[in-house]
């Protein structure tokens, strides 16, 4: 079996597991996503050399919960074997130099990472680095065949450093939907980020209904998971704050699979605008799940990876 011939060790930090639901648990859906491809074996634990992964590998990956370590940085880790080593950045938006830095002194073959400053990361630490890129449960993140019981979904945290504070400034304005039916769920900076986390079926049936989803990239410019688990859904409109290409790249095209918009008047107009034109709003819907089925899947993530790992190694 050719798409099994590729030997992978995926090795993840203890503290985040490979599970398939739950908190976080798109740090191990790319695990399963990759073991559909190639024969993936799993580790959970913090080597101080990579020599202790063992042999009989083609490659070595480093999951995300490594670098998922706020402002302290990765342990330190030897890299001593010849093994390709692919360690995954995550979590750019903090520790930023201390992860590089974990990185560099590896000197893995290359690394991975959701950001889109891979040509300046790897200008920092002498590896190439790659863009990968999150995807979405299709078991999970569905049309449950239920009717919509919100106009608008607005959910997640708020923080200053994300888009100039864009998510507070248009909380603080949403009387001007009061006419619709809105469903809000925000954690503030303000209030230390308390609040309720949905169970993953609740926040899945959130998303499912309702028509409209407000999204914006996170700290760093990051391109979230919820913009692939609203297109997953087939449900709910994204209406997203306008980035440009090297941020979203072919993941987002305005009035295609998504609505942009600039600032805050433009967000209440668009809004409006979509929930008072059902054929518009489900064309774009409908696009967009279309779109994720041929080009946003997990499997057509793991693709890429195993295209990445094999650009370095001789199957």
């Amino acid at each position: 079996d050719l798409e099994k011939k590729m030997k992978i060790l995926f090795n993840e930090h203890p503290n985040k597991g490979l599970q398939r639901v739950g908190y976080c648990s798109y740090y191990g859906e790319i695990f399963y996503a990759l073991n559909e491809i190639c024969e993936v074996t799993s580790s959970c634990g913090v080597p101080s050399r990579t020599s202790e992964f063992g042999t009989g590998y083609d490659a070595i990956v480093m999951g995300f919960g490594h670098t998922d370590c706020g402002d302290s940085g990765p342990m330190s880790t030897i890299n001593d074997n010849n093994i390709p080593l692919f360690p995954i950045l995550n979590k750019e938006y903090t520790g930023l130099k201390q992860k590089l830095e974990w990185i560099k002194n590896m000197k893995p073959t290359a690394a991975l990472t959701v950001h889109h400053d891979t040509e300046e990361y790897s200008k920092i630490t002498g590896v190439p680095f790659h863009r990968i890129m999150w995807s979405a449960n299709e078991n999970l993140f569905k049309d449950y065949g239920e009717d919509y019981k919100f106009d608008l979904f607005f959910s997640g945290v708020t923080r200053p450093e994300q888009t100039e504070n864009l998510r507070e400034r248009i909380l603080s304005d949403m009387s001007k939907l009061s006419k619709y039916n809105l469903s809000i769920n925000i954690r503030s900076h303000r209030t230390n980020y308390s609040g309720t986390i949905f169970p993953p079926e609740d926040y899945a049936k959130s998303l499912a209904s309702s028509k409209i989803c407000f999204i914006t990239t996170g700290p760093a410019d990051l391109v979230g998971t919820r913009y692939f688990e609203v297109m997953a859904g087939n449900r709910s409109l994204i209406l997203c704050n306008r980035m440009g290409k090297d941020v979203y790249e072919d993941i987002l095209i305005d009035e295609y699979n998504c609505v942009m918009f600039s600032d805050e008047n433009e967000f209440f107009e668009k809004a409006i605008y979509y929930l008072e034109h059902e054929d518009e709003r489900m064309k774009i819907v409908n696009n967009a799940h279309d779109y994720f089925i041929n080009t946003q899947s997990w499997n057509s993530k793991a693709l890429k990876i195993k295209s990445i790992i094999e650009s370095y190694i001789n199957v």
